[in-house]
């Protein structure tokens, strides 16, 4: 019975050091959330993730407390409109390298707030990763910043 309990603490020990040697590889940077109005369903974050470990990586999808579904999102041009598409198979992160997920391109959907989101707050966004491992950041709500040209 000892025996089997020094192996069973012994396997959870290695897992947990696992999972944190994983989540000390993924930094992340220029995050955001994006503020809505208070009735709008969804809205969109975005970030840059680096991987740097020495071995590659792949973003599977997200999770929040701030909404009911989060996926990973993607713009495609289909003729002259550009559409909006869930991304299936992860998005790849190179060892050493990074993936930016930014307007207009790749994003992490929140579908359905849970409540009004407000500025100057944050919402807590776990990754999960292709490996089962997960890292969990704390993004703050920001308006959008609008520019003018001429």
């Amino acid at each position: 019975m000892k025996h089997r309990l020094a192996l069973l603490a012994l396997g959870l020990a290695s897992t947990c050091g696992f999972a944190a040697g994983m989540a000390d590889q993924i930094r992340i940077e220029h995050a955001h959330v994006r503020l809505v109005p208070p009735a709008a369903p969804n809205t969109a974050a975005f970030l840059t993730v680096h991987n740097t470990g020495n071995t590659a990586a792949r973003l599977t999808g997200a999770a929040s407390e701030a909404a009911t579904t989060v996926e990973l999102h993607d713009h495609i041009r289909d003729g002259d409109i550009m559409r909006m598409r869930r991304i299936d198979g992860g998005i790849p992160l190179p060892a050493h390298g990074s993936a930016t997920l930014a307007p207009g391109g790749k994003h992490i959907m929140l579908i359905g707030l849970t409540q009004p989101l407000k500025a100057d707050t944050a919402v807590d966004i776990t990754l999960h990763f292709a490996d089962g491992s997960t890292h969990t950041a704390t993004l703050p709500v920001k308006p959008v910043a609008h520019s003018m040209t001429h």
